[in-house]
């Protein structure tokens, strides 16, 4: 018959690498948004006067959503994706009024041609940049010693 000698620490030491996901993910995370809200523009402020939107909302937009033991999400306002990818010139047709009420016809003209925009890629390069600064496999060796 054998014996099994160290299963008690073996068992300590899975379910500390188990469970290190949450502050790595959180730390990777944090720091994606740090790198992306700069990343991010704000409109210049004539552009802002009557708009309805306060400066800077696209930038604060971006947040940790969660971070779980299993995955971790960074959010923002989806006009961030158009920043990301740009955008195609594109006509914009005139939208119906909400005081219309029933199947009335009203008429309306073709509104502007949207120039379109370049892309501006940033949401992988601060994914990557995050990853970079914050390695997992410190963090795994660390925690795997620490749990013995």
């Amino acid at each position: 018959m054998s014996t099994l000698t160290g299963g008690d620490d073996l068992r300590r030491r899975l379910k500390a690498v188990r469970l290190a996901f949450k502050p790595i993910g959180r730390k990777w995370a944090d720091t994606t948004v740090d790198l992306g809200r700069p990343e991010l523009p704000v409109r210049p402020s004539s552009m802002r006067a009557g708009d309805g939107h306060a400066p800077g909302r696209l930038r604060d937009s971006i947040i940790r959503k969660t971070a779980t033991q299993r995955k971790a999400v960074v959010a923002a306002h989806y006009t961030a994706y158009f920043i990301d990818a740009g955008v195609k010139p594109h006509s914009m047709a005139p939208r119906r009024p909400k005081s219309a009420p029933g199947p009335r016809t009203i008429f309306s003209r073709k509104a502007a041609m949207h120039p379109g925009y370049r892309a501006r890629p940033f949401r992988a390069r601060i994914a990557h940049e995050s990853l970079r600064r914050h390695p997992m496999a410190e963090t795994l060796i660390a925690t795997w010693n620490e749990a013995a």
